[in-house]
């Protein structure tokens, strides 16, 4: 049993590493993505379409105030993976850390969704955009709900871990 016990440890121990490893590598893809692509992508739409060159400044700063709630996601996946790695998956913080996720991702499709809509009232967004970013909007609101039924369990089962202590 001990031997069992340990092999898990371990176990979740390469889990953890593994998923440091993933968000770090979301970190560096976000930082590329934000910093790199999108300006250089806005700059190159204006330089084809000088027409639309009103639109760089408020999208760019939209799309960066987008990257806020993608990296508190992220510090919450390092959380949680650092309770992994000490064999503490189900616990009442990771719980909350599922819930803070939740939020964030419920705040990302509100912002999103009343940005889109925003710059397009202010013509500075086209209805096709509107609608393809719509429907992303309801994917993340997906996710969002996935995430806090998570959250959800993870406490139920935080909950029976602790009454099973409290036994031992």
């Amino acid at each position: 049993m001990l031997e069992m016990k340990g092999m898990i440890k371990m176990l979740n121990k390469k889990w953890a590493k593994l998923l440091k490893s993933v968000i770090c590598l979301l970190a560096l893809l976000g930082v590329v993505m934000y910093a790199v692509v999108i300006p250089w992508s806005l700059s190159t739409f204006v330089e084809q379409y000088p027409e639309f060159s009103n639109f760089f400044t408020p999208w760019l700063i939209f799309i960066c105030l987008t990257a806020i709630p993608v990296y508190i996601i992220l510090a919450f996946g390092w959380s949680v993976s650092g309770e992994i790695g000490k064999d503490m998956c189900f616990t009442s913080k990771n719980a909350k850390s599922l819930r803070g996720v939740m939020l964030c991702l419920a705040f990302e499709a509100g912002l999103f969704f009343t940005g889109n809509i925003a710059l397009w009232i202010a013509n500075l967004n086209f209805l096709g955009v509107v609608l393809a970013s719509t429907v992303l909007c309801i994917f993340i609101a997906c996710i969002a709900v996935v995430v806090n039924i998570l959250a959800h369990l993870v406490e139920k089962a935080s909950a029976i871990r602790e009454e099973n202590e409290s036994y031992i």
